[in-house]
């Protein structure tokens, strides 16, 4: 059935697109949106640029055609870790390795590792030579990451962190606490869903279901940088010595980049994220 006539039979009959669309209104109400936005004006992602002139990104591009709750974010996500050509990537959190499409283009251009995490079997979703999978969980994990590395002759000092784990306010706090002490000096790292509720919007205007969370990962930021964000909106701050940039759609993507030297007005900077915590 084309989208027209799905749009037709919707506003002619909504409690037969109400039954459709499952028994949650929120469900319907995401499902009409969607049809609309498909409607008027497609996909934008389908749209997409021109060739970059970086294969790369080219199909990481391609890969975030497809809607997801982190589609919106895998260029910047590949970009943001390119830009600090990383030696060590840990991403937590895995699931269908989306993340990991990206990050694994970033490790091979660089040479890095991949160093991948998650409850779940996920070793399947890459082939990329200097990938680890781990089954486990990821504060487990960090308890005994620095002898992994002692044993693989690795530096455990990581340039790219990716967290997108349970999206609970405590886990978050436990993984900033247990995984910050291993960031290297240029590090970069990425916290996904700071801004996951019932329902999430995407660029193009399209909507997914999500769930609310109470703030979770967002609220375990603030604590650790002492500095209250408003999630709802895209911002840029600077807090705690880290340069901080807030992407708002699509369940919401939050940057967290050193800067050496740099102090906000509201805190200072904190050596460690283990002194950081136990302080407060």
């Amino acid at each position: 059935m084309k989208v027209a006539e799905k749009l037709r039979l919707a506003f002619e009959d909504p409690r037969r697109a109400l039954r459709a669309a499952g028994k949650r209104p929120i469900h319907w109400m995401v499902k009409l949106n969607n049809l609309v936005v498909d409607g008027t004006k497609g996909n934008v992602a389908e749209r997409g640029a021109s060739s970059s002139g970086l294969r790369e990104l080219d199909e990481v591009r391609e890969y975030a055609r497809t809607r997801t709750d982190i589609s919106d974010h895998l260029v910047t996500l590949f970009v943001e870790s390119l830009a600090v050509r990383p030696r060590l990537i840990v991403e937590l959190g895995v699931r269908g390795g989306e993340s990991t499409f990206a990050l694994e283009r970033v490790a091979r251009l660089c040479g890095s590792r991949l160093v991948s995490v998650d409850l779940e079997d996920c070793s399947s979703v890459s082939t990329y030579e200097r990938r680890d999978f781990i089954k486990s969980d990821d504060i487990a994990f960090a308890r005994s990451f620095a002898e992994y590395c002692e044993k693989r002759s690795i530096a455990p000092e990581i340039d790219v962190l990716f967290v997108d784990t349970s999206h609970l306010f405590e886990h978050t706090v436990q993984e900033i606490e247990h995984w910050f002490p291993f960031l290297s000096r240029d590090a970069v790292v990425f916290f996904h869903d700071t801004n996951l509720k019932d329902f999430y919007v995407r660029r193009d205007g399209s909507m997914g279901i999500g769930w609310d969370n109470r703030r979770g990962v967002i609220a375990a930021i603030e604590r650790y940088l002492q500095r209250p964000f408003d999630e709802r909106r895209d911002f840029v701050d600077v807090a705690g010595g880290w340069l901080v940039r807030h992407h708002a759609h699509c369940a919401g993507l939050t940057v967290l980049k050193r800067l050496d030297g740099v102090v906000s007005s509201a805190a200072a900077v904190r050596p460690r994220a283990r002194t950081a915590i136990s302080s407060m």
